[in-house]
């Protein structure tokens, strides 16, 4: 399999694994993906793009999810079991 694919296939059971957690908060995955990427220490803001206007749709209520130390621990989880990403996965 090619990077771009493994990569993808990563990112997929990456997000399919955040979708309880994302449940548990009535949220989108990829809100509780930009609201994990807060949840780091120093970090005061995040940039996410969109290709579509109704894409924002999807992440713009991240601002209300407030992701508890179990939920950034299942994160944490997550991201090691399914292979996305490098380095550090709990804040």
């Amino acid at each position: 399999m090619c990077d771009f694919t493994s990569g993808l296939a990563a990112n997929l059971r990456l997000a399919d694994a955040l979708r309880p957690v994302a449940e548990r908060h009535g949220a989108t995955v990829a809100e509780t993906a930009v609201a994990w990427a807060l949840a780091w220490l120093g970090v005061t803001g995040a940039i996410v793009g969109a290709r579509k206007t109704t894409q924002v749709d999807g992440w713009i209520g991240t601002g209300s999810v407030q992701l508890t130390p179990a939920d950034l621990d299942e994160t944490a989880a997550a991201i090691t079991t399914s292979g996305a990403g490098t380095g550090p996965a709990r804040p």
